[in-house]
């Protein structure tokens, strides 16, 4: 117990020290006093330019950063309960996909929403996004409320992810190559469109999606035994099966709505967390795969952006790219899930 609580207490601490390396590096270097001086707001920074580059460029991509790793991993770890299947990621429902064509419809077919005189207004690509996600969270939700069995919940949610993948597939082969650059630049998954106005109400449903999450945590260790000792224990399971997919949708829309669809994160975090703390208690595992989460997805950035600068590379590739080894080293050594 003792060790976890020490694991725990790493994450927290190095997390301070992370963000101000993430601010501090790129293409170009700002010295460390420098970026605190900006953050704290004391002190002077005679580069005006840093100021700049430090308040809306760097520090909004990693505050991004770190509220989406937090809430893909805690929602990645609510499904992998929910399914008792630890191959379960926030995307096995169709949210993401969901998300990918309501911005499809954006810019290939000029739609609005209502909500921009512009189709290639930024401000429209999230909005867009957010009501793809919301929409299929919505029938999610709804359908399990009706349906009993985790499986056929499984099914209709991969069904979903089909239909609307196919349509923003047939969008994309209508599509001119000015609106198809700003779709792929989007579908591939960044923090770099983080914007200030974007970040308060992405942080406030990723807190609000993780307290939630926590506080499923001993029904959802009840649910890991099964449904009957669940019941026995006098929790209302079809309940608890409609709350954890709306605090999934809640986080992943979020998320995605901001950075576009990012894999590996909702898949390999709690995996990892399971790894290092060697325990099954939700209770533990749901705030340190959110700590963990958000480290892994600021190292992730920080590679994306300097690894090939200027050049900046998607973040699924880097979380696949050095996740999906680590993943299967582990299975190969014969660890399991």
């Amino acid at each position: 117990m003792v060790r976890r609580y020490i694991m725990f207490f790493s994450l927290v601490v190095s997390l301070p020290f992370l963000i101000l390396f993430s601010v501090s590096i790129g293409s170009v270097y700002i010295p460390f006093g420098d970026v605190i001086s900006v953050l704290i707001g004391f002190g002077e920074v005679e580069n005006g330019v840093w100021v700049k580059i430090i308040r809306d460029i760097r520090l909004t991509r990693t505050l991004v950063a770190i509220f989406g790793g937090a809430g893909l991993a805690v929602a990645g770890i609510v499904l992998q309960v929910f399914f008792r299947n630890p191959l379960a990621d926030p995307y096995i429902l169709g949210i993401s996909s969901g998300a990918s064509l309501f911005a499809a419809l954006s810019i290939f077919l000029g739609l609005t929403f209502g909500f921009a005189s512009s189709p290639f207004d930024p401000y429209l690509l999230f909005f867009a996004s957010f009501l793809g996600a919301v929409f299929v969270s919505l029938l999610i939700v709804s359908l399990s409320s009706i349906v009993g069995r985790i499986t056929t919940i499984l099914i209709i949610g991969l069904m979903i992810g089909y239909i609307t993948s196919a349509l923003t597939s047939v969008l994309q082969y209508l599509a001119d190559i000015e609106r198809m650059r700003i779709f792929i630049f989007w579908i591939l998954g960044s923090f770099s469109g983080a914007k200030w106005p974007l970040i308060t109400p992405m942080a406030t449903a990723v807190l609000a999606g993780c307290i939630f999450s926590f506080m499923l945590a001993k029904p959802l260790n009840a649910l890991l035994l099964s449904d009957s000792y669940a019941e026995s224990m006098g929790i209302r399971v079809r309940l608890v099966r409609v709350a954890a997919i709306g605090v999934t949708a809640l986080l992943t829309s979020a998320v995605t709505t901001v950075t576009g669809p990012i894999g590996f994160l909702g898949l390999a975090v709690p995996y990892l967390a399971r790894l290092i703390l060697q325990t099954a208690d939700n209770r533990l595992l749901i705030p340190f795969s959110a700590f963990l989460g958000s480290i892994i997805a600021v190292l992730s950035d920080i590679v994306a952006r300097t690894a090939l600068s200027p050049i900046e590379l998607p973040i699924s590739a880097v979380t696949a790219i050095f996740g999906v080894p680590i993943i299967v080293a582990l299975l190969l050594r014969g660890r399991g899930l």
